[in-house]
């Protein structure tokens, strides 16, 4: 590869389900991104017969893989001679689990600080506070992902939902703006040439966050708790009695903080679905299968914010106390 092709950009992608595989897949078609993707527990599969795309956006791929497949976020701090890599973006798309796995432990090996932008692409709210607290001088944005993506066994991808994202910077004190918003803007650039369906920069990324803690934190959350599918919990009424009334609750969390959204986006989000849909969320399929679920940035954070702000929100405590509860009988058994 000639000097005039090689990346332009240096980039450790941690997570490789079925977001960050498309992400992957995304950095690594732009051209601009030498991509080396921390795989943990398919990484003795993939690695010797990559994955199996079906993608909405990108088609069919055999045996895809990226630049470089590592094991590891240590790993991935050297190269394969064993010299050191200065990442210019480290991009974390694993489940939000502050309790259990924090991110700043996650990727501290191949942070390089005053330099290295993380990239969360992952739900919740409050969840970016530690990282720059960790690392002041660098800079953080989020990508907010719409996607339909799944890891079927054992190597197969499966992207039937077109990629649709927004992303903008975290602005903090320890970085000016303008080089925060600098960074976003070449990330959302590499994601664009990538052939992302849509990728929609955006300088307030906390609303496009609580966008989607409209839908996360009501069908989500109600869907996990009644173990029902989406439209299961639409034609038993579910719909009008709990998951709009939530989403309310959520709207005047966002006001009260200065976050802003339509009101139109409520009946949007409650309504887009047909009541035959199947779709079963990520929270339900953790607690189905025993996994540690992502509680605490879903509903946890936001109902600490409500309390601060004095909004209340007795129908998201409630949905939060029960599945408190089915949280202590998945710890029991791990």
């Amino acid at each position: 590869m000639s000097s005039t092709t090689r990346p332009r950009y240096q980039i450790c992608l941690i997570g490789s389900g079925g977001v960050g595989t498309i992400a992957s897949v995304v950095l690594t078609k732009s051209g601009l991104a030498c991509v080396t993707t921390v795989l943990r527990s398919k990484y003795n599969y993939v690695s010797q017969h990559g994955w199996n795309i079906e993608s909405i956006d990108h088609g069919t791929l055999h045996g895809w893989k990226p630049h470089r497949l590592v094991s590891s976020a240590r790993d991935a701090a050297t190269d394969e001679n064993g010299e050191p890599i200065e990442y210019d973006y480290v991009v974390v798309c694993t489940k939000q689990l502050p309790n259990k796995s924090p991110v700043t432990d996650m990727i501290s090996s191949v942070m390089t600080p005053g330099k290295t932008t993380v990239v969360m692409i992952q739900n919740g709210m409050g969840i970016e506070q530690e990282i720059i607290s960790m690392w002041p001088e660098n800079a953080v944005m989020s990508s907010v992902s719409h996607i339909g993506s799944s890891i079927k066994e054992p190597n197969v991808v499966l992207q039937i939902g077109k990629d649709v994202s927004k992303m903008g910077p975290h602005f903090h004190d320890g970085l000016d703006d303008a080089k925060s918003r600098e960074r976003a803007k070449a990330f959302v650039q590499m994601y664009v040439a990538g052939g992302c369906s849509v990728c929609e920069p955006v300088d307030d990324i906390q609303v496009a966050r609580w966008e989607k803690l409209l839908w996360n934190g009501t069908f989500n959350t109600v869907c996990a708790l009644m173990r029902m599918d989406v439209g299961e919990v639409q034609r038993s009424k579910g719909r009008e009695t709990l998951l709009v009334p939530m989403m309310w609750e959520i709207w005047r969390i966002a006001n009260a903080a200065g976050h802003h959204m339509p009101e139109s986006i409520v009946s949007w989000m409650a309504y887009r679905l047909p009541d035959d849909c199947s779709y079963r969320p990520s929270m339900l399929l953790d607690l189905e299968n025993g996994r540690p679920m992502e509680l605490e940035v879903i509903l946890g954070n936001p109902l600490k914010t409500a309390k601060e702000l004095g909004v209340d929100a007795p129908i998201m405590t409630t949905v939060y106390k029960f599945l408190k509860l089915e949280e202590w009988k998945i710890d029991q058994k791990i």
